[in-house]
């Protein structure tokens, strides 16, 4: 997914250059990254990454991002060299990286842009961990027209038929918590939607959802009086079979359910509410949090239990973390990759796997977030009438703005999952028109399942 969205950042500016005379910054980081290549030409599988970069120039937060990217582009095609892309955001003329994995690394670049009279400079510095000492300095100069500079800081940098969009809408009854899918015994994919009393499972018929069956939740007490209903439902392919966890706001447990006997039978409760299924030292594990009762966000407590077997609540330990409107975790075969979460002050925070902090944003606001595996990143802004949501590039650790798109009313939730073979998430979102309020689901994935 990685190389398709810098081929198409390299589109746009290859088309920006033709059409418009545009070439100088593509030139710029061209003459960069050919220098690259040639130093490292010598080297076997060498591993580098961009730890730095500053801007002292005219441009805009959001063309660094550009010329980072095209340069990620023209390198990660080398046989010899493997650029890790650690970019985690650019703000206020810096670029904020995950250095969680330099260690990794074999080089490290530091880039500088600058601006002189009517040029632009790069400067390019190749550190050498392993010699611990500065290895090479380069400097590239080119004249950037304002046309020019004007294109690179133009803020929508995605084509949007290409990028995420919207597949699917329609209109739900209110109170939709959370919606699942997972292939049936017979290959079509089943999608549970969760509500505070019931599941509803559905079969995909052409762009249509055909309700298959229905269960009843019964809880029972203590159940928490809330503005709001929020829950996480999970489905997993176990030895014991297809099971079931749903979890909420408004109950002190959640309930684990297997399907048995051609019907959902409640097999145990636990205290936490599961959010991912996962794999550390070999070990299966439900890792979730618990909500504040009645509230909408969790508390400040991580659970991982191990889950070989339904039955078994042996060897349950927890992670301190921080309050959370929202909280996911990117896991890439089995594997946790990194925790996301969005504080009680809707400040996004990014953790790695050993749960260290590797970034804080704290002018980004946000209410709800989802991680489809260790690809993507979806993330709602904080707002009760006109939303946005966000979709971010995860891979490699790194938090790259891909698209981002307005929506009418108030996201209630997102989920990761798959709608007729396309990954994606969903969403739920709360909307008011002529005083009625409605619920409406959507879902956004990359057309004709680009990656």
């Amino acid at each position: 997914m990685k190389k398709v969205t810098c081929s198409l950042l390299l589109l746009l500016f290859l088309y920006g250059s033709s059409a418009l005379g545009q070439e100088s910054a593509e030139t710029l980081v061209t003459e960069s990254a050919a220098f690259l290549k040639v130093f490292f030409k010598n080297r076997f599988d060498v591993q580098v990454a961009v730890v730095r970069f500053e801007n002292d120039s005219e441009l805009t937060d959001t063309a660094m991002q550009k010329l980072y990217q095209l340069l990620i582009s023209n390198l990660e095609n080398e046989k010899n060299i493997r650029i890790a892309d650690l970019l985690i955001n650019f703000t206020n003329g810096r670029g904020e990286f995950n250095l969680g994995r330099v260690e990794d690394l074999h080089y490290l670049l530091d880039l500088k842009l600058i601006q002189n009279k009517s040029k632009t400079g790069l400067g390019l510095t190749i550190f050498s961990r392993l010699q611990d000492k500065i290895v090479s300095v380069k400097y590239f100069e080119k004249a950037l027209s304002k046309g020019e500079m004007d294109f690179l800081n133009a803020k929508n940098f995605a084509f949007s038929e290409l990028g995420f969009s919207k597949l699917l809408e329609f209109e739900n009854k209110r109170n939709l918590m959370d919606i699942q899918s997972i292939s049936g015994s017979d290959g079509r994919e089943q999608y549970f939607f969760y509500y505070p009393d019931e599941i509803v499972i559905y079969l995909a018929s052409n762009m249509r959802l055909e309700k298959e069956s229905q269960f009843k939740l019964g809880w029972t007490r203590p159940v928490y009086p809330t503005l709001h209903y929020e829950g996480k439902l999970l489905l997993l392919q176990t030895n014991q079979g297809l099971v079931l966890t749903a979890g909420n706001n408004f109950s002190s447990y959640a309930k684990v359910l297997a399907f048995r006997d051609s019907q959902w039978q409640e097999i145990q409760k636990i205290d936490f509410v599961p959010f991912k299924y996962l794999i550390l030292n070999q070990i299966p594990y439900l890792v979730g949090a618990n909500y504040d009762e009645g509230r909408n966000f969790f508390k400040d407590k991580i659970y991982f239990m191990p889950f070989s077997d339904p039955a078994n609540r042996s060897g349950i330990y927890e992670k301190k973390a921080a309050p959370a409107m929202a909280l996911d975790f990117s896991v890439q075969d089995g594997q946790l990759q990194a925790v996301h979460l969005i504080d009680r002050n809707y400040n996004y925070h990014l953790f790695s796997a050993e749960f260290a902090e590797q970034f804080s944003a704290p002018e980004k606001k946000g209410a709800s977030l989802a991680a489809l595996g260790g690809e993507w990143l979806a993330v709602s802004d904080y707002s009760h009438a006109s939303d946005q949501l966000f979709f971010y590039n995860i891979q490699n650790g790194g938090q790259r703005p891909v698209y981002s798109e307005k929506i009418t009313g108030e996201i209630q939730f997102i989920s990761a999952g798959v709608w007729q073979n396309i990954k994606g998430f969903w969403t739920g979102i709360r909307q008011e028109r002529d005083g009625q309020e409605r619920f409406m689901v959507q879902f956004w994935g990359k057309r004709n399942g680009q990656k």
